[in-house]
């Protein structure tokens, strides 16, 4: 069973490795309007007033929200699976020694416990296989009263990539099982080089995994477009046919 997982995992970060160049472009050329437009938003308001607190940012990718939250005057640490990626981030003309990158899996986190205020996970919890050991690394890093921020593909409604208008409701025989939906990302007609796997779960996993690894569920909260957008934009009337998002707000006991 192990060696399963590991593969799994390896497989994983290879192929966020093959996707990093993509990704780095996507974000510094704001084509995920998903992102700036929707979820960015809605985690930058759940996480609010940051500053002078500790921030650990799970997932970080190419570094943006590490970056942003920098800004507002948190300390902020980002990791990642992919050291193209982490290099990304580090290099990024914008940096300035304003937050602090390294390459690591969630799983096992090089932190001495109660080392932050904050974790944010960004569009992560999608792409872990088995995430329990990414829950109690969270928890042994946070301080107690410390929060986690948890924004990933909604369990109950996403099936396909949205952008390609492929969405149906979710049959109950896979949405009580960890499934798994391969796919290469498409964003603004930009197709990746290598396969994903995102990973769902019915939402009774997230709230006893949360309990079991000492949190409590502060807010729950499903980020969608506003009328006007739907009104206003055929591409969200057809990129949004359902709830694809959800956030979870989390307090370490």
């Amino acid at each position: 069973m192990e060696d399963t997982a590991q593969a799994i995992a390896n497989l994983t970060r290879e192929r966020w490795e093959a996707n990093a160049r993509y990704w780095v472009k996507v974000i510094r050329e704001r084509r995920d309007r998903y992102r700036t437009e929707l979820t960015d938003g809605a985690v930058l308001d759940a996480i609010g007033p940051c500053a002078g607190r500790r921030v650990l940012d799970a997932g970080c990718g190419e570094g943006y929200l590490a970056r942003t939250l920098a800004a507002q005057g948190a300390d902020v640490t980002g990791v990642d699976v992919s050291q193209g990626l982490i290099d990304a981030a580090s290099s990024h003309p914008s940096q300035q020694d304003t937050a602090t990158f390294v390459r690591a899996s969630v799983d096992d986190l090089p932190f001495e416990d109660d080392a932050f205020d904050l974790v944010v996970c960004n569009h992560l919890f999608s792409h872990l296989q088995d995430p329990t050991g990414a829950f109690g690394e969270f928890s042994r890093v946070l301080a107690s009263g410390g929060r986690l921020i948890l924004l990933t593909l909604h369990p109950c409604f996403y099936v396909e990539n949205s952008e390609q208008g492929a969405m149906n409701s979710v049959p109950a025989s896979q949405y009580f099982s960890s499934r798994g939906i391969d796919q290469r990302f498409l964003v603004d007609g930009l197709e990746s080089p290598s396969m994903i796997t995102s990973w769902l779960r019915p939402l009774e996993f997230y709230a006893g995994t949360l309990r079991d690894n000492g949190f409590v569920i502060a807010d729950l909260r499903e980020p969608h477009p506003t009328e006007e957008q739907m009104r206003d934009d055929p591409w969200w009337r057809k990129g949004f046919p359902t709830a694809l998002f959800m956030l979870l707000i989390a307090e370490r006991r």
